[in-house]
């Protein structure tokens, strides 16, 4: 905590280096979160690049409070813009497909101990996996990403989300059982 409270006083005072040490430390995260919200690779990667330049306009006016973590205010940064954007793009009606199903056969690919038959499982599962996940609510869906797939306390996830401790153990349980429904194999 410390190091990211001295990362941000040397970003107020215009610190390059130091605004770069904090995009190296949390832009893979932040990204990761985007994409979980709106399954569009390129989508999540502008909307990190937005993110880091709002953090950059803000960084003047950031305080630290007493045991908060900046990973918070970063988190609850990128919900904000995520969420309008997203709604923006839905409302222009210009979503096209997907791109989870190149996303997922190219990790899929990437890993090249496995087989062609299991990198096409491997791919296959990913894709039900991203699909199931766009299917849950947008609540539901951010409490999970934040939960389950970044792996924050149930306590920063509520800060982020900007709802009760018990709201965002309630929302994890429900997205559970909603992804397992979804996953279900087909009869």
């Amino acid at each position: 905590m410390d190091a990211d409270r001295d990362l941000m006083v040397r970003i107020q005072a215009g610190d390059r280096r130091a605004f770069e040490s904090l995009y190296s430390r949390y832009g893979p995260p932040v990204m990761r979160f985007l994409y979980r919200l709106c399954a569009d690779r390129v989508f999540a990667e502008d909307l990190t690049q937005d993110v880091f330049l709002k953090v950059w306009r803000a960084a003047a006016g950031w305080r630290p409070i007493p045991g908060a973590r900046l990973s918070t205010w970063l988190f609850q940064i990128a919900k904000h813009h995520g969420w309008n954007e997203i709604a923006k793009r839905s409302r222009r009606a210009h979503v096209r497909g997907s791109p989870l199903t190149s996303d997922a056969v190219a990790r899929a690919a990437d890993h090249g101990a496995e087989g062609p038959g299991e990198r096409l499982a491997r791919a296959e599962w990913a894709q039900r996996v991203d699909a199931a996940l766009q299917g849950l609510s947008p609540k539901l869906r951010l409490v999970f990403v934040l939960v389950r797939i970044e792996g924050l306390p149930f306590a920063e996830a509520a800060s982020i989300a900007g709802i009760p401790v018990g709201t965002v153990k309630s929302r994890a349980a429900a997205a559970e059982v909603a992804l397992r429904r979804l996953l279900r194999p087909e009869a």
